[in-house]
């Protein structure tokens, strides 16, 4: 087999490894919020939820350690290959482009950027008055939703199996402790994001009938985001 086929294979097993991953990211994070969110209901559902959640992260512990010996592959074959023909530039685009949804490489671009604050006015009830997680999430999801292709929260990278909580008054993001204000960044089309978010009635007016303090969101020329560095299985569900 020479060079250039095992350099395709290779892609090609990235691309299958990555989208695996992310795909099962959704799945955690939606399971998480649900286990998050359930305030009463039976032990029966919550264990059962407990576990599916747990198999799931077992799943993408193994699919990030074949991805690094992948990708080790990968680098090599690349090294070794001289020059590459039209199908595997085009398999290296689309590894690229899942990379940044799976938040493996650092990217930039143009976007938005928007601030929430907790309440700055007397009156409010002190737990709605407080920047929760699912408030931040909410933004995050709206973003996602309109077609951002990365996002931040105070500089530290969201991805399909980031866990957003609170703990106490703080909201942990990827194992990282964050206080509010909160910024998220998001590269994509910067009037797109922004139409999404200021939507009438939409996450943003929401949060403003809650008494949280929301910035306008501000159109950025290019935003400067880092990769996920956190392990993946450190940063889901806790």
């Amino acid at each position: 087999m020479n060079t250039r086929t095992k350099l395709t294979l290779s892609l090609t097993a990235v691309s299958v490894v990555l989208g695996l991953m992310v795909s099962l990211g959704y799945r955690q994070t939606e399971l998480s919020a649900r286990l998050g969110s359930l305030t009463s209901g039976s032990l029966a559902v919550n264990k059962q939820l407990t576990s599916k959640l747990a198999n799931l992260k077992a799943a993408n512990q193994d699919l990030e350690q074949q991805l690094a010996a992948v990708t080790a592959e990968v680098n090599k074959y690349e090294q070794q290959s001289a020059g590459s023909s039209g199908a595997l530039k085009q398999l290296q685009t689309k590894i690229q482009d899942e990379r940044i949804l799976a938040g493996t490489t650092p990217v930039h671009g143009p976007g938005v950027a928007v601030t929430l604050n907790d309440a700055g006015t007397t009156g409010i009830d002190v737990e709605q008055g407080i920047t929760h997680d699912w408030n931040v999430r909410s933004v995050v999801n709206e973003l996602f939703t309109a077609g951002a292709e990365a996002v931040t929260i105070n500089g530290v990278r969201v991805v399909a199996t980031s866990a957003v909580n609170c703990q106490g008054p703080t909201v942990t993001v990827n194992d990282r402790q964050l206080t509010a204000p909160f910024e998220v960044d998001a590269i994509g089309d910067p009037t797109t994001l922004k139409n999404a978010l200021t939507l009438s009635g939409g996450i943003l007016d929401a949060l403003r009938q809650q008494g949280l303090q929301v910035s306008t969101p501000a159109l950025e020329t290019d935003i400067q985001m880092p990769a996920y560095t956190t392990p993946l299985q450190a940063g889901v569900g806790k």
